[in-house]
């Protein structure tokens, strides 16, 4: 006669749904996947957190992008380096930085409102943000003539930045001045203008 397998702990089946999963999975999802209630599985993430922290483990419990992951240490990068044998991605260049900022706290905008608000034309660095996976087009402006795509930040974005979601940057009126802001703002809102002009 074959033995019943005990049921997994709650954390075992946290576990196994991160392994499994490349993307940082929302706590819904892993309730939907379980089949634990919230107040269960916020205990057991708290458990692996402390399990699967930088002093325990060269795995790390990281909360990203609106959801929960299971990554290697920061700590052990040099080592995971080595024996991938890959080198760093290239730098993001100052102009990459302008254009992910736009997106962050204006997004989603269009490639001509970037390039207004940059005051340079901003299509080589979109391009390549959106090849990296830091951008991507969100929808369509149906204002303006062509229905131009909008571009806003990845969960990739969030992911690379450590970041849970947008509201974990600074606010941008603690980072600019009001009249610098106010500058943007009339720029964008003219870049909306203008195209809608040209219907």
């Amino acid at each position: 006669m074959s033995e019943t397998s005990p049921t997994p702990k709650a954390s075992h089946l946290i576990e196994a749904v991160l392994l499994s999963s490349a993307r940082p999975v929302a706590l819904d999802s892993l309730s939907s996947a379980t089949g634990l209630p919230e107040e269960e599985l916020i205990s057991a993430l708290a458990a692996l957190a402390g399990r699967y922290s930088p002093e325990n483990s060269g795995i790390v419990l990281r909360e990203v992008a609106g959801g929960y992951q299971l990554s290697t240490s920061p700590d052990c990068s040099f080592a995971v380096e080595r024996f991938r044998e890959e080198a760093r991605p290239a730098p993001l260049s100052g102009a990459a930085y302008e254009v992910l900022s736009c997106a962050l706290y204006h997004g989603p905008l269009t490639r001509g409102a970037i390039s207004r608000v940059r005051g340079v034309n901003s299509d080589a660095v979109v391009r390549n943000l959106l090849e990296r996976g830091l951008l991507a087009e969100v929808g369509t402006d149906r204002q303006s003539p062509g229905s131009p795509a909008l571009l806003d930040i990845t969960e990739d974005f969030l992911v690379a930045a450590g970041a849970a979601s947008r509201e974990a940057f600074p606010p941008l009126d603690s980072l600019v001045a009001d009249e610098d802001l106010a500058r943007v703002r009339q720029r964008i809102l003219s870049a909306g203008e203008a195209q809608q002009g040209l219907s």
